[in-house]
């Protein structure tokens, strides 16, 4: 039976409210591999060329393609079985990559290369090449993909505006990780003016998609942590990061939409000024070896709803006897309630997960609402 779109219960589940229904679905994104993998056709453009470009800058040649894309996200997020469709918008900043050729895996990776962030250094080191930097302006930031979507979704469905990288991520991006550590000690000043003028973008950005015509949820992404712990100080991005979290969380609910925070990595010294503080509605991504998520929502899920949490190296390597299994242990203890839970990967859709993992991950939930709440 095919899923009929029902952003009423998501919502619902997303704010702890009665009364129990089917556990929805949840992810950040998919890749573009995954969702080519899942509809069984190509994308017509390789989306990594356009994916932090606005619309507006696009050659003309390039549009058409680049909306048949917007239009095959959204039929994957309905056939897949979501009650939202996600979409980046806002802005990207200039930054330093490295690339190298998948030469063990291209699975689900279109091109068949990849990318990652140069964490020793960027793109901004002393004050002078803060001052020459190109930053965007709040005037300039471009929301047309949302806009476009927002004409085509389906009957109950409704849009998350996500936006490429949150203020931790972008500030490490634009010094490299590594250089911005060093900083902390040594320009904490420019640290502090990084992320202001980072903090202002992600905040104008808050402040423009939340007026877009069925945009409902704000996806705020920063990624904190590591293993054991926040990759710098909590009393850093105490001082730096969150009080900009706060200004979005401030103006996502004064539109009265929901605030979903989504953060890899053991940034759990935090969850108190996320939920207390912040206002934060939900926290997505979860990773076994650190806290699985059943232990998560032991320890918030009074507090806030807990997203995903399908572990990323089960999907990517395990069986799908494994991933069946494991999935429907999370459901027992995260979706008795029928409320403050939804099923999901421990990060996203991505494209080195098998195919079929990942729709067993989905099809276990199918079979587990069934069981519970009938077909509805």
């Amino acid at each position: 039976m095919q899923h009929q779109p029902d952003f009423e219960n998501l919502r619902r589940t997303l704010l702890r409210e009665g009364p129990p229904g089917p556990v929805p679905f949840f992810e950040l994104f998919a890749d573009p591999g995954m969702v080519e993998a899942v509809l069984g056709e190509k994308f017509p453009v390789n989306l990594h060329e356009y994916i932090e470009q606005p619309l507006h800058q696009l050659p003309e040649d390039a549009l058409p393609a680049l909306l048949k894309s917007m239009e095959m996200y959204v039929r994957f997020c309905r056939e897949v079985g979501y009650d939202y469709v996600f979409m980046v918008t806002g802005f990207s900043l200039p930054r330093s990559m490295a690339t190298a050729a998948d030469t063990a895996d291209s699975r689900n990776y279109p091109g068949g290369e990849r990318y990652w962030q140069d964490e020793t250094h960027g793109p901004i080191q002393n004050w002078a090449d803060f001052e020459a930097y190109p930053w965007p302006k709040a005037e300039e930031l471009n929301h047309a993909a949302l806009e476009y979507v927002s004409q085509i979704l389906p009957e109950g469905m409704k849009l998350a505006a996500f936006n490429y990288g949150g203020v931790f991520e972008n500030a490490s991006w634009l010094m490299g990780l590594e250089s911005l550590s060093f900083a902390l000690r040594d320009q904490p000043d420019l640290v502090e003016a990084i992320c202001q003028r980072v903090g202002d973008l992600v905040t104008a950005t808050a402040s423009q998609v939340v007026s877009i015509d069925n945009v409902e949820l704000v996806l705020l992404s920063d990624d904190l942590g590591f293993n054991s712990s926040t990759l710098v100080s909590p009393d850093v991005l105490r001082r730096y990061v969150l009080p900009y979290y706060k200004k979005v969380v401030d103006i996502t609910h004064e539109a009265e939409k929901i605030m979903v925070f989504h953060s890899c990595g053991n940034m759990y010294k935090l969850m108190d000024d996320l939920i207390d503080d912040v206002g934060i509605d939900s926290k997505h991504s979860f990773e076994d070896k650190i806290l699985p998520v059943e232990e998560v929502y032991r320890r918030w899920g009074d507090r806030i709803a807990i997203l995903g949490g399908v572990d990323m190296d089960l999907l990517g390597r395990g069986r799908e006897e494994a991933v069946r299994a494991r999935t429907r242990e999370i459901l027992e203890v995260c979706g008795a309630k029928g409320t403050g839970y939804c099923l999901g990967t421990g990060n996203t859709a991505a494209n080195y997960i098998p195919k079929e993992n990942y729709l067993a991950m989905l099809d276990e939930g199918r079979r587990w609402n069934r069981e519970r709440f009938g077909d509805r």
